[in-house]
């Protein structure tokens, strides 16, 4: 996803989240979830950084480069309090 504005993590909270899933196969779905509960164990045992891709409520397509300390079926949280709805991330990229 090279066209995605890359954002610092603190302007999270700037900005809403796509109210609909962004992805439409199961499989897609899988293997999102999938690489966060992969990007979640890298950040909690390596502190390493993923780049998250998302779509914004205006469709906008951003992207983060965060250490992910938690992944949820629904949320994912991110070194400094913030937190992305699964449903809204298009790419978690290692």
């Amino acid at each position: 996803m090279n066209s995605a504005q890359i954002i610092p993590k603190e302007q999270l909270g700037h900005y809403r989240f796509s109210s609909s899933e962004v992805l439409r196969g199961d499989w897609e779905k899988v293997y999102r979830l999938f690489s966060l509960r992969r990007a979640e164990r890298m950040g909690n045992t390596f502190k390493g950084k993923v780049r998250i891709v998302f779509r914004t409520f205006t469709n906008e397509i951003m992207a983060v480069d965060a250490t992910v300390w938690s992944a949820t079926d629904e949320y994912v949280s991110v070194k400094g309090g913030m937190s992305i709805p699964v449903r809204a991330i298009l790419s978690v990229e290692f």
